[in-house]
């Protein structure tokens, strides 16, 4: 089988679709694929961090407005930690909420690059900020709509560092590895059925024109292969030889398809067209 292309759940069927629509053979298979992260920082009361020169304006800033934050919404009976997102974000930028809702609009409305690069940094900042709330209340064991008793006046801290410029002996230290999986779907055609790129809807042409191209060469190859037949034997690398083709003039497209040879010679004779034999092919006439 031919992998088109890794999708998930529902672009995979989309693009299924579209193959299946003009006869191609196609099967869908899901996997689970993995992403790790090591991730290192250091860890420890705002004091600790401080003396060792550790904390930044900017870190500095996040905690006094996070201390902010937490003060008012302890005033207003808030419990949600949402709202204590809105409250910390409000303290750092008044004017986030209208970004947010630009940074919604971002693909349908057209900006200058300048103001659309200030709104991607805009954006960057309020994932981190978001994350840092979190990470704060948790750290501190804070539980929203409880008194937080002295919890705020040397909160617990923790600083996302680059592993080099930390000793590893460093007591503040730690490391965490972040395993994430997730589900994958890939879609992949017969090879001999690849020869039918031509009746694939333009649609699908224009949204995934890379993986049409890609169809569109082995579809050449099947073609040529099919269509002048090997008089006589040939063993599987002569075969190899005859998966490397060139096809076009002022624009050459050029296919070197040897090393699956074997895989679209297996394609080929399941096809009926032609007949595999230990090292020996065949052409069916």
């Amino acid at each position: 089988m031919f992998k088109v292309g890794e999708y998930c759940e529902e672009e995979a069927k989309y693009v299924a679709s579209y193959l299946k629509d003009a006869g191609l053979k196609v099967d869908i298979k899901g996997l689970v694929t993995f992403q790790s992260e090591l991730v290192t920082s250091l860890q420890g009361r705002a004091s600790e961090l401080r003396e060792n020169g550790r904390i930044s304006e900017k870190q500095e800033s996040l905690i006094a407005a996070i201390k902010v934050a937490l003060e008012k919404a302890s005033e207003e009976k808030a419990s949600e930690e949402k709202d204590i997102r809105d409250l910390f974000m409000a303290e750092l930028d008044p004017d986030w909420k209208s970004k947010e809702e630009r940074i919604m609009r971002l693909n349908l409305e057209e900006i200058d690059e300048g103001a659309e690069e200030e709104l991607l940094s805009s954006m960057a900042f309020f994932i981190m900020a978001a994350h840092f709330v979190s990470s704060f209340l948790d750290l501190n064991d804070i539980k929203l709509g409880e008194p937080m008793e002295r919890q705020l006046e040397d909160p617990v801290v923790c600083i996302y560092v680059d592993p080099e410029d930390v000793d590893p002996e460093e007591p503040l230290l730690r490391e965490r590895l972040e395993v994430g999986l997730n589900k994958i779907y890939e879609v992949c055609i017969d090879e001999s059925t690849s020869a039918l790129f031509e009746d694939i809807d333009e649609g699908f042409q224009e949204e995934y024109f890379e993986e049409y191209m890609v169809l569109m060469a082995l579809g050449l190859l099947v073609e040529e292969l099919v269509e002048h037949p090997e008089k006589g034997r040939i063993d599987i690398e002569g075969f190899a030889e005859r998966c490397i083709l060139e096809a076009g003039e002022r624009f050459t497209l050029s296919i070197d398809a040897s090393q699956a040879a074997e895989e679209i010679a297996r394609s080929l004779e399941k096809k009926g067209i032609l007949k595999m034999k230990g090292n020996s092919i065949k052409w069916k006439t």
